[in-house]
């Protein structure tokens, strides 16, 4: 079976205000322990977010089974910090709304950048799970539809939309260059309907631009595997489907923009 797990994070331990200042620790270290993580458990490639701005790019020693995704602060000095993305070869920019605050009277701010990264080449990543307490201030789905109106640029909604997956699965089907993972959701919402909404959205976009994602350290790597597996498997998705869904959609994906 090849895999390609396109959504885990670079602290070993799920503990977000580590890792928005993940520039205090040995990132190197982690990278390498994660590239050995993922030949263990027979994962192909992953794409690893860094969430702290801070971390010097030039620095990092990337493994070659790790793709690098980054975060961007939308107040930043914009084409430096690309730049230097760039010249490590990180395509994957992220945005964090509920983390970062990028609250609905703040959405015209991301146009500068995503149409920055948009002339760059490269791909925005837009965290869409859905809570906190900004629960009705931000949403990914929204922000995404928002910049698709006005910037040409493929985005990924990561988590699918979580229980908004109607929402990201309408834009999927609006645009064509955005896409699914579908880490940590299937887990987090097990037993709600939601899990039925994703086996719908799926099937509406017939198992394409869809990714298989974990979310680890968040979900354990063989947890999430096993869990998708067993949604495949209640929801009578066929082997060419699963295929597609943990290995081809993204190998055509990362063949197109990365």
């Amino acid at each position: 079976m090849r895999l390609i797990d396109s959504h885990i994070h670079c602290f070993p331990e799920p503990d977000l205000s580590k890792e928005i200042t993940l520039s205090e620790y040995p990132v190197n270290k982690y990278l390498k322990e994660l590239s050995q993580k993922l030949k263990k458990n027979q994962i192909d490639e992953a794409v690893v977010y860094i969430l702290d701005e801070r971390v010097l790019l030039k620095s990092i020693e990337k493994p070659n089974n790790l793709i690098l995704g980054c975060i961007i602060g939308i107040h930043d000095k914009i084409g430096i910090f690309s730049d230097a993305a760039s010249k490590k070869g990180i395509k994957i920019i992220k945005l964090l709304p509920y983390e970062q605050k990028i609250t609905r009277d703040k959405f015209d701010r991301v146009i500068d950048l995503a149409t920055y990264l948009s002339e760059k080449k490269m791909v925005l990543t837009i965290c869409s799970t859905y809570g906190s307490k900004f629960l009705f201030d931000t949403n990914g789905p929204e922000l995404a539809a928002y910049i698709k109106k006005y910037v040409d640029i493929p985005i990924i909604l990561a988590h699918g939309g979580g229980p908004k997956v109607f929402d990201a699965m309408s834009l999927a089907l609006s645009y064509d260059d955005i896409y699914l993972d579908t880490s940590f959701s299937l887990i987090y919402w097990s037993g709600s309907s939601v899990i039925q909404d994703f086996a719908f959205a799926l099937k509406k976009l017939e198992c394409e631009r869809i990714f298989y994602g974990s979310d680890y350290p968040n979900i354990g790597f063989d947890e999430s595997l096993t869990n998708f597996k067993d949604f495949l498997r209640t929801y009578n998705f066929s082997m060419e489907e699963e295929e597609n869904l943990l290995f081809n959609n993204f190998c055509k994906f990362k063949q197109e923009y990365l």
